[in-house]
């Protein structure tokens, strides 16, 4: 909000064909810069001042004033410039990206943004302030840098600390509103990489980069083949079986001349002889018609 005292074209003072007076103003700084005029009309001639509202706040802004007459309007006066009141940010930086530095063992990340957008910027950002919190107050790695750094490695953190990291940008209002907290593990198998912009990884999506990952695609190829020479030696093994069995099965089948079959190992009961005249009606079953 500017409140301004109304720039009056001496020449038209005292013309009594005044209806009102029209103020033009436009932003210069920022984004879009130069913005489109915008006017506010004064009804009252006599008026010698006026509130400009709903501006953005830490902007310049070029204002003017012109007296008009129904449709007609005179000369615009001297232009002025005015600034509002800047504000801390009210939004937090846009896309941030946090990713580990180097090996496995390395104890380095980056961390990477955009500027909040600029509407919600509310003056000039003068630096960016980023915070690794450990969960111990005594593992927390704090960094500020200037507004025209975009991205940063921070060192020196603890292996197997769960750190958040958060960015947050300052004007000369103060801190703004903090990005929302990303997790990250430093020293674990696979590369930690969690990219939060507007939204939020799900579940599933960070289930899915885990499948993606190489190691976890070579461990479940390896099962795969172990299963597979588990279960090509356990067939290998039962056919060999069945094997043995019917070579057995084979040999204990004799034939004579006579055309006597002999079950010697399988048919002879316990405690008794193979002699025919100890078992008479086990050799008459098994006498065959002559061929």
């Amino acid at each position: 909000m500017i409140t301004l005292p109304l720039l009056l074209p001496q020449v038209d003072r005292q013309s009594q064909f005044i209806q009102g007076y029209r103020v033009v103003y436009r932003q210069t700084s920022g984004l879009p810069s130069p913005g489109p005029w915008q006017t506010q009309d004064v009804k009252v001639p006599s008026e010698r001042s006026v509130i400009l509202s709903s501006l953005k706040k830490g902007i310049v802004y070029e204002i003017k004033v012109r007296p008009y007459f129904n449709e007609f309007q005179g000369m615009d006066s001297e232009s002025k410039t005015a600034r509002t009141t800047e504000e801390a940010p009210s939004a937090p930086p846009q896309q941030v990206t946090v990713l580990t530095v180097g090996n496995q063992n390395s104890t380095s990340i980056s961390i990477s943004w955009d500027p909040p957008p600029p509407d919600h910027q509310n003056g000039i950002i003068q630096e960016y302030k980023i915070w690794c919190l450990g969960n111990e107050t005594r593992f927390h790695v704090n960094k500020t840098v200037d507004a025209a750094i975009r991205s940063v490695v921070v060192g020196g953190l603890q292996v197997g600390v769960v750190y958040n990291v958060e960015v947050a940008a300052s004007t000369s209002a103060g801190v703004g509103v903090k990005s929302e907290p990303q997790p990250i593990i430093i020293g674990k198998e696979f590369r930690d990489v969690i990219i939060h912009g507007n939204r939020n990884n799900s579940i599933t999506e960070q289930i899915t980069d885990v499948v993606k990952q190489p190691a976890f695609i070579a461990g479940i190829g390896g099962a795969c083949w172990v299963i597979l020479m588990g279960f090509s030696i356990w067939l290998y093994w039962r056919r060999k079986k069945r094997k043995g069995l019917s070579n057995y099965a084979v040999q204990s089948f004799t034939f004579t001349p006579a055309g006597t079959v002999h079950l010697s190992h399988l048919l002879t009961p316990p405690n008794l002889s193979a002699d025919s005249s100890s078992c008479p009606i086990l050799v008459s079953m098994l006498r065959l018609p002559n061929v």
